[in-house]
């Protein structure tokens, strides 16, 4: 059976700087991304930045089971596919092909 590898560091890299001039609510979407994601055991805060679309993450210490922190950091011209991008990393560390598809292609339906 053939095995699919995803090299998700080289597509972020390529994403998290795309920037758009469409105009949407990126934090909305953003929130609504990570809501459908649903990390497992993850806090995550979504915030405005300058620069890139960037994820910031961490262990949560002090407490038990492997809890997690993620900060999403969102541009004011960042594209839908940038922010899809950063949240597909929030699934895992190789996140299934499908997840990205997901929230890139129902953009329509979380800016709703």
């Amino acid at each position: 059976m053939p095995t699919l590898v995803l090299d998700v560091a080289r597509d972020r890299e390529l994403h998290e700087a795309e920037t758009s001039a469409e105009r949407f609510d990126r934090m909305a979407f953003a929130e609504r991304a990570v809501a459908r994601v649903k990390p497992a055991d993850m806090r995550v805060a979504v915030v405005e930045g300058r620069a890139r679309v960037a994820i910031e993450s961490g262990r949560v210490w002090g407490k038990p089971g492997g809890a997690r922190w993620a900060m999403l950091v969102v541009p004011p011209g960042a594209s839908r596919r940038a922010i899809a991008a950063a949240v597909a990393t929030l699934a895992g560390p190789a996140p299934e092909p499908y997840v990205l598809d997901t929230l890139f292609v129902s953009g329509a339906g979380l800016d709703a």
